[in-house]
Formats: C-alpha cells, sequence, structure tokens
C-alpha cells in the first residue's frame, strides 16, 4: 500500500438519513470514480458516523495540492454529481463538524470551537493514524487483499481509534487553543496554529524518511 503525501484536503460532512445510506455510498464511489480522472487526485475517504443512529458521514477528499483541488471542487463534473447528491441524500458543508465528530470538540456552557479548529485538530490526529496503520496493518495484514475489504478495515480501526484514542488526548492537549476564540485570544490562536504546523511538518519528515 503505496504513502503518498498529501498537501490538500477538503473534508465535507453528509446529512445522510439511515435509509440512504447505501444509496449514499454508490453516489460516493461514483463521485470518487470521477474524481479520479482529475490530476493531482490522491484518494477519497468515507467515515460513517461516529454514533450508531448518527446521520452525519464525514468524507475526506486529498489532492497533492491546493490548485489541483480547487480544480476539482469548482468542476462542471463536480457540481453535477453534487447536485444529484443534493437531490437523492440532502445537502453538505465543507469543513462544518457540529456533531458526530464535532462531539469531541463539545464544552459545557461554551459555544463550539469554528470549524476550522476542528478540521485541523482532527487532521493532526487522522494524518499519524493513516501513516500507522499503513505501515503495520496496510503491510502486514490487508496487503494482499482486495482494495475494497482493506479500505473497510483501515478506515474501522482509524475511526476507532481516533474515537477512543487520540481525538480524547487531542482536544485535552489543545483544548486551551481549541475554545480560546474571544476578541483576546489571538496570540493564543496563533499559537496553536503554530505549534500544530510544526507538528505536521515532523510527522511528514518522518513519513518520508519512513517510505523513502
Amino acid at each position: 500500500m503505496p504513502i503518498r503525501i498529501s498537501r490538500a484536503t477538503s473534508v465535507i460532512v453528509h446529512q445522510v438519513p439511515q435509509s440512504a445510506s447505501e444509496r449514499f455510498i454508490a453516489l460516493q464511489e461514483d463521485l470518487t470514480r470521477a474524481a479520479e480522472a482529475f490530476p493531482g487526485y490522491q484518494a477519497t475517504e468515507v467515515y460513517p458516523p461516529a454514533e450508531a443512529m448518527g446521520t452525519e458521514w464525514v468524507v475526506v477528499v486529498h489532492f497533492t495540492d491546493a490548485p489541483s483541488l480547487k480544480g476539482w471542487l469548482d468542476s462542471p463534473v463536480r457540481t453535477e454529481w453534487i447536485a444529484k447528491v443534493n437531490k437523492e441524500i440532502g445537502t453538505f458543508r465543507v469543513e462544518e463538524l457540529s456533531s458526530g465528530f464535532g462531539a469531541w470538540f463539545t464544552k459545557p456552557n461554551a459555544a463550539p470551537p469554528p470549524g476550522w479548529k476542528m478540521v485541523l485538530t482532527v487532521l493532526l490526529g487522522l494524518y499519524p493514524t493513516v501513516i500507522f496503520l499503513t505501515l503495520t496493518v496496510g503491510e502486514y495484514v490487508t496487503k494482499p487483499w482486495a482494495m475494497a475489504l482493506s479500505m473497510l478495515l483501515g478506515n474501522a480501526l482509524s475511526v476507532s481509534m481516533l474515537q477512543y484514542l487520540i481525538m480524547p488526548f487531542l482536544t485535552k492537549v489543545f483544548g486551551w487553543w481549541i475554545h480560546a476564540n474571544g476578541p483576546n485570544d489571538g496570540k493564543k490562536t496563533l499559537a496553536g496554529v503554530g505549534i500544530i504546523a510544526a507538528l505536521l511538518a515532523v510527522l511528514t519528515g518522518i513519513s518520508y524518511l519512513l517510505t523513502r
């Protein structure tokens, strides 16, 4: 299973009624096949609701760079497919995680943090998780499997690790930054962004050395 460093990622949240989950997956498969034809496309990850009765599905799309991602997001092909998804399933939003993943960021008597902070925190947890699973489970367990089964197990393991291990830890460690959203919290916000950017840079370097 090859490692590809993604430099542009879109996180999209869909509200999917439980009765429409199978149709949603089928549409996402078709949409992914359309995206594969665009320069810079790398991968699509589909995460089911964190709760058993939840309706929020998270779709993470990876491209090699921001212009390539923008080319896909602004393309007539995607516009046509999104209209079809909206008609059959429901609306979506980009980088907005009010529940599901958002439950990780809930704090009593406090407004939810901005979507971009939640996305950045999830990225910090998701990136090393995917790398770790690819180098371990992907290399030694699922490598000979069919891609569909390999992706199913990989997504199940990554969601479980995020839910029960990684995100509780990150939201505790970075709570001072996640919930610092007042008019006088600009320095805290910048400091947190700098720390997370540095950590992602270190993780990228380590991943490069491990996979070169």
